[in-house]
């Protein structure tokens, strides 16, 4: 249900190169959301550091809701970036799990992007 890898490297050495990886293969960064600043922000501690990245590949996104524009709910793929015991992690939710479940036409084109996106994470790992 999920794809995580762990590294040896910071966060931050993580992000850049989850930066680099995801340009290389023709994917774009939309946003990155620094979760444990927004809930520091709200004076929530997570106790750890975590980044969320919505990435995108516009031709592969027109192609998904070209089949079935209600899964853009669930649109842009996200990878996560966190500390967990020491180590940084790198986590996506399976593309050809959820997406296939809200409209089996989607399960093809949705095997083509995860295997990219595993890709994208373990360049950067």
């Amino acid at each position: 249900m999920k794809y995580q890898v762990s590294t040896s490297k910071t966060l931050e050495e993580t992000y850049d190169a989850l930066q680099k990886s995801i340009s290389e293969n023709k994917f774009g960064l939309q946003h990155t959301h620094n979760v444990h600043e927004k809930l520091k922000a709200k004076e929530v501690e997570l106790g750890r550091r975590c980044l969320i990245l919505d990435i995108c590949q516009p031709h592969i996104a027109k192609e998904i809701l070209d089949i079935d524009p209600s899964v853009s709910s669930i649109l842009p793929c996200s990878i996560s970036i966190y500390e967990d015991k020491g180590k940084t992690n790198i986590c996506v939710v399976k593309p050809s799990f959820i997406f296939p479940q809200l409209n089996k036409d989607l399960k093809e084109v949705m095997q083509r992007v995860e295997k990219t996106i595993f890709k994208i994470i373990d360049e950067a790992a």
